[in-house]
């Protein structure tokens, strides 16, 4: 299979963010103004750099913060304990791994740079941010339908427009969106359902 993953929050953890931003409220509430914002200039038909857009936020939840120091932060997150040896299952069982993010390509680089994808994809090549059909449309496959492995239910809900399977990953207790598609799988451990999937 080719296994499409999703970066912020679904492989990275977001929390050394929260020195730079004063918490994990206020880190909350930033990351929360700016999926609002970037579904917003999606679904108003506009494009926007996603990391414009996440200085725009900080500097109004936090006006304090220190936006370079925010960028820098989020290009070396780490990722979530059960990422590795997720990643390092599916390898093995043969899947093809790819990232497909709305920052920047230098940003999506960066932030995987470690984990060893066979391909990395920016939303920033499609002039419009997932989940927006096009953001999905840049990942290359052989016809066969990718699965999209997010932690975001609207991630979930664009990659299944775009004829995408999808599994939905459960951090922080998020469960998918009500009266909407379900997705094909409900993940509470990468690495657990990684295993899963051995034949």
């Amino acid at each position: 299979m080719l296994l499409v993953f999703d970066i912020n929050e679904t492989l990275l953890d977001l929390a050394p963010l929260d020195e730079v931003l004063g918490g994990t409220e206020v880190r909350t509430r930033w990351f929360d103004l700016v999926i609002r914002t970037a579904l917003v200039v999606t679904a108003s038909g506009r494009y926007q750099d996603f990391a414009e857009i996440a200085g725009a936020c900080a500097r109004t939840v936090a006006p304090e913060a220190d936006v370079p120091a925010l960028g820098r932060t989020l290009r070396s997150l780490p990722p979530h304990p059960d990422v590795v040896p997720a990643l390092t299952e599916l390898r093995e069982q043969g899947h093809r791994l790819v990232a497909l993010g709305n920052s920047p390509q230098a940003v999506v680089e960066s932030q995987v740079a470690d984990l060893g994808f066979d391909a990395v994809y920016s939303a920033e090549a499609a002039g419009a941010l997932k989940p927006s059909p096009k953001a999905y449309a840049l990942v290359e496959h052989g016809g066969e339908p990718p699965v999209m492995i997010a932690a975001h239910d609207w991630d979930i809900a664009g990659a299944q427009a775009a004829g995408m399977r999808t599994a939905f990953v459960t951090r922080d207790g998020r469960l998918p969106l009500p009266a909407h598609p379900s997705p094909e799988w409900t993940v509470t451990d990468l690495a657990v359902w990684a295993r899963s999937l051995r034949p």
